[in-house]
Parts: C-alpha cells; sequence; structure tokens
C-alpha cells in the first residue's frame, strides 16, 4: 500500500509530511502488536498512525487505533497484520473490531484526480481512516487538524482548496452556515454516519453543481455495505434481500443486515415510500414523552424541510413530568419567518413531539464524530 516515492502529502496541523519521511522514522522490530492512543495533545495523530500502519504491515502484525483508551486484552487480538477499531460504544460497550486492509480501501482508485482532501472525521473512526487510505493510495494531498473546531475546519478547506470532502450531513450544514463568502472548489462531496435528507442532498447540488455526490451506508462492525449516486434520498426497495459488499439487506421497521453466520442489527429505523426505503431515524433516539414514542430525528427531518430552516437539531430534555420535552436548534438567515414556518408545522405534529424549547444559533451543537447530541 505504502509508495516511498508516491506523491501523497499529509498536511497535519500546516506541517507537510511526505510519505517517505513517516516510514523511515525507526521502530523496534520484535514488536508483537501496535497499539496507537488518543492523547489530549493531536497534533501528529494521523503521522503517527500511517508509520503504524507501514510497520504493522511490513512485520505482519496487528495495528489497533484506541480512540478513547479502552483496555485491551491482548489475548483475543489477531496474530498477523489487521486494524483493529473500536465501536463508538453509541449503544454500549465500544467493541474492538478489526478488519483486514483491503475491507479498509476504496473499492475505486482516483488517483488521476489528483484530489485535495479535508479530513472531516476522528481519523480513528471507521469513515476517517477510509478517508486516510485513500488519499495514501492515490497519492492525494490530506489536510488534518484533527482538534479543530467546525469554523477552523471551513476555514482549512478555504485555505487549501479543498476539492474532495467526507463527512456527515451535519458538518456540511455547518460547513454551508460558515461559507457564505468563499467556497472550496468541491468536485467530490460524500456524506455519511447521520441521515442524508433530501435537504441536505439538493442544498449540496445547488451550491455545488458540478461536485459528484454520493451517499454511503456503513459502520464499523460491517464497513460500507452501499453507495447511493442518483442524489436522492434512502435508496431503492429493489435492494431488500440483495447481497450488497457481501452483506444481505432485510427490514421491517429497522435495518438488519446478514453474512454466513453474522446477524448485525443496525438500530436504523425505516420507512418504505413507493419504490424507496428511507431512513427514519436511530431506535436509541426514539424517547418516551409522558408515554407516547417519540421520534426525535423524524421531527428534525420535517424541520429541516422548511424552506426558512438552514439546519436543526432536535433533542430531548429530562423532565420530572413527562420523563423529557422535545427541544430544537435552529439555524436561519431570517428567524421571524423560521418561527412562523415552525409554528405552521407545530399545528401537525402530535402534542409528545411539538418542540417545547427553541433556540436560534449560529452553529448547530456536534459530537466530536460531527453528529448530532440527542439528550441532555
Amino acid at each position: 500500500m505504502f509508495e516511498k516515492n508516491g506523491k501523497f502529502n499529509l498536511i497535519e496541523n500546516n506541517v507537510t509530511y511526505t510519505l517517505d519521511k513517516i516510514v523511515e522514522l525507526p521502530y523496534n522490530k520484535d514488536l508483537t502488536s501496535i497499539v496507537v492512543n488518543c492523547s489530549s495533545d493531536n497534533e501528529k495523530l494521523v503521522s503517527k498512525m500511517l508509520h503504524a500502519l507501514y510497520v504493522g504491515q511490513h512485520l505482519d502484525i496487528p495495528v489497533i487505533f484506541n480512540r478513547t483508551n479502552q483496555q485491551i486484552n491482548f489475548h483475543n487480538i489477531p496474530k498477523k497484520f489487521s486494524v483493529g477499531l473500536f465501536t463508538s460504544g453509541t449503544t454500549g460497550t465500544p467493541k474492538l473490531i478489526f478488519h483486514l486492509l483491503s475491507d479498509l480501501l476504496p473499492r475505486t482508485n482516483q488517483s488521476i484526480n489528483n484530489f485535495r482532501w479535508l479530513l472531516c472525521y476522528h481519523p480513528m473512526s471507521f469513515a476517517g481512516l477510509q478517508v486516510i487510505l485513500q488519499a495514501v493510495i492515490s497519492n492525494n494531498v490530506l489536510v488534518v487538524d484533527v482538534d479543530a473546531n467546525v469554523t477552523k475546519k471551513a476555514q482549512l478547506a478555504c485555505q487549501y482548496n479543498i476539492d474532495a470532502i467526507s463527512a456527515t450531513p451535519s458538518l456540511i450544514r455547518s460547513f454551508l452556515l460558515s461559507w457564505t463568502k468563499q467556497l472550496p472548489p468541491l468536485k467530490t462531496i460524500t456524506l455519511g454516519g447521520e441521515i442524508a435528507t433530501q435537504a441536505i442532498l439538493d442544498a449540496l447540488k445547488s451550491t455545488f453543481p458540478d461536485a459528484k455526490l454520493r451517499h454511503i451506508y456503513a459502520t464499523t462492525e460491517a464497513g460500507v455495505v452501499f453507495t447511493v449516486k442518483d442524489g436522492i434520498a434512502g435508496f431503492p426497495l429493489e435492494w431488500r434481500n440483495s447481497h450488497l459488499n457481501g452483506w444481505e439487506l432485510t427490514f421491517d421497521e429497522s435495518l438488519v443486515l446478514h453474512k454466513k453466520d453474522i446477524t448485525i442489527k443496525t438500530g436504523d429505523t425505516v420507512k418504505i415510500i413507493g419504490n424507496r426505503v428511507y431512513f427514519i431515524g436511530r431506535e436509541d433516539n426514539i424517547v418516551n414523552i409522558g408515554g407516547v414514542k417519540v421520534n426525535l430525528e423524524d421531527i428534525e427531518q420535517k424541520i429541516l424541510s422548511l424552506d426558512e430552516v438552514i439546519d436543526a437539531r432536535v433533542y430531548a430534555k429530562s423532565n420530572p413530568i413527562t420523563n423529557a420535552i422535545v427541544c430544537a436548534e435552529i439555524a436561519t438567515h431570517d428567524e421571524s419567518k423560521a418561527r412562523a414556518a415552525l409554528a405552521t408545522l407545530n399545528n401537525n405534529l402530535d402534542n409528545a413531539a411539538k418542540p417545547r424549547i427553541v433556540t436560534f444559533v449560529t452553529n448547530i451543537s456536534l459530537t466530536e464524530a460531527g453528529k448530532k447530541l440527542r439528550k441532555v
């Protein structure tokens, strides 16, 4: 995978590293495994990860990227080279999942495009590592600032003329709020990690009409399951019971993945409209409000469909009487029009689903993974 004389360049915290300099760093040849942990100082994290991958592949030993500094049972790890990533822990204790390098590499080589990537995901996430490897094998440029906030990342995209980006829809919406005076020359945009609504797809097509746009469905356990390139939210109903990247898709109310003797209950709820399957939200984002089950992401999608709303975050806040109440953060260029539109929408929402606290903000609150925080 590593071409020492390749043209890959890593720009990490404004310092440029070439691949030959990264892989030539010294290492202990007696290692039986490599663990890279996160710390308070992530200034050279990606260059450390690339060096670990080179050494792991060269010595044929496993490499573990320990994003949240979890305890590791070294008796249960592979003996040969593979890459270990921890799941996010959204639905329980983070699990260590090992992947062959071939499962992490992109399925198409885009080296002829000479892209300039901005790393928007955490480098130790599945999506983040895929972006890193895409840039490496394609001899592209990768710009990284792991600890940068949304505003700083948006500035980096313009500063370095970024033309390839992979991010959550929430992060992209925040970028669009920041790119009011200058746009980066994006040629390829990939959405993942959250529901890609028709609103964000249309906004990107309008803002970057010449860019290739796609949204992917992937998990740390399964890897990339499918990619949608038609510019439409959801995915075709004909994919039901089909095998995509080795996984069979089945679903009633939620998506389930099957491969041989492996079954993954994703927790992602779906609904069928015509010949299309749409994601509604995650099962763990359904809250009990006064005895009524309320889907926070479903409410959020309705708010995002309003023309006056640029971005929104719907979340639950504890309440001693009803268990919880629905709250909303809304970003808009015209607060009065957005309030009027929200009032009209509220007339069509169940009483339990109506946002009781609405805050208008400049930027939506996101987690480290670029996703929206649902419960406070």
